[in-house]
């Protein structure tokens, strides 16, 4: 299962949520510790998958007998996964977590969350493990989540005849933001559970978007302080804080020109086309630049997720990226 969608839409909270209420055994793999690294190596992801595995064994001691593998070292009720030079292999991992689910009866389920940020990683290819868990482990199930396009194309390739998983059947599942009916609903559910009599629902909406994470987190603010105003504001600082730092990693991740990406995010704060992205650049350097380049440009925001396209025009994802016209970084 893919489950794709702009960050802060509720992926998370969603997986978690069903998992827990379905009361079955998951490993949550968060990848979003990753998101300030320029790489990551397989100590980095074999260590993330070692403290998860750790957690299950503490419910589950039985487990360990199936873990009893090269670059496995057994210690109490815990374990310790190599990445040196006899290195545990992760198919290896794979299929002891599938043979322990079929001696009890039941499916591990594998979360790997923003699963784009193993883009990153080097030396080492997560998919041809999770590949042959695909083809031959029947109590393993995958669920990937991450930003639309960089979690397919440039992940798991699923359209890529050269991709591991090239072919494979799956489930997508896309969560977007939600529309303004939608978002009022959700808090007037949300003040309910508080017995709480909220009535400027939609000039929340009108300033924070639809961002289920944004809505959530005024909710938050305002049930401590019954302030509206103070938990716009908490919300609205909260928010730039977060993008910033991702717009920012975004831009040293790749050495991106900051002037040129935050003109087309001023461009398109209220929508904008091709033509008057192209034209932005030009006058904010003063001379012509290529298709090629502002291709580039715009690409790049759009398998970030900062921009998103709607017929011919395109438009900020969140509304409250526009208040990172002062960014630092």
């Amino acid at each position: 299962m893919v489950i794709m969608g702009l960050r802060r839409t509720g992926k998370t909270s969603l997986v978690r949520s069903v998992l827990n209420e379905e009361k079955v055994t998951y490993i949550f793999l968060d990848m979003r510790r990753f998101e300030n690294k320029e790489y990551i190596v397989y100590k980095d992801f074999i260590q993330v998958l070692e403290k998860e595995i750790n957690r299950i064994v503490k419910k589950n001691r039985d487990l360990i007998s199936h873990l009893q593998i090269r670059g496995v070292q057994i210690m109490g009720i815990s374990v310790n996964f190599s990445w040196g030079r006899d290195k545990v292999e992760l198919s290896d991992i794979f299929s002891s977590l599938n043979d322990w689910g079929e001696e009890k009866g039941k499916t591990v389920h594998i979360v790997i969350d923003e699963a784009q940020e193993l883009i990153k990683l080097k030396g080492y290819n997560v998919l041809y493990s999770i590949a042959y868990a695909f083809d031959n482990l029947k109590k393993l199930n995958f669920i990937i989540t991450g930003s639309e396009v960089r979690v397919k194309d440039k992940f798991l390739k699923l359209q890529d005849e050269e991709s591991p998983l090239f072919g494979r059947t799956h489930i997508e599942i896309n969560i977007k933001p939600f529309d303004k009916e939608t978002a009022i609903r959700f808090l007037e559910e949300g003040f309910r559970e508080q017995r709480i009599n909220f009535e400027d629902k939609e000039r929340v909406y009108d300033i924070l978007g639809g961002n289920p994470g944004w809505l959530t987190y005024f909710g938050y603010v305002y049930i401590k302080t019954k302030d509206e105003e103070k938990a716009i504001v908490n919300t609205k600082k909260y928010a730039k804080k977060l993008l910033s730092r991702e717009f920012c990693n975004f831009l040293k991740e790749g050495g991106r020109d900051k002037r040129r990406y935050l003109k087309v995010i001023e461009t398109c704060k209220e929508g904008c086309r091709w033509k008057d992205i192209k034209n932005s650049l030009e006058a904010l350097e003063g001379r012509e630049i290529n298709d090629g380049t502002v291709r580039d440009i715009v690409n790049n925001l759009l398998e970030y997720s900062f921009l998103i396209k709607e017929d011919k025009e395109y438009i900020i994802a969140d509304k409250l990226l526009r208040e990172i016209s002062d960014l630092r970084c």
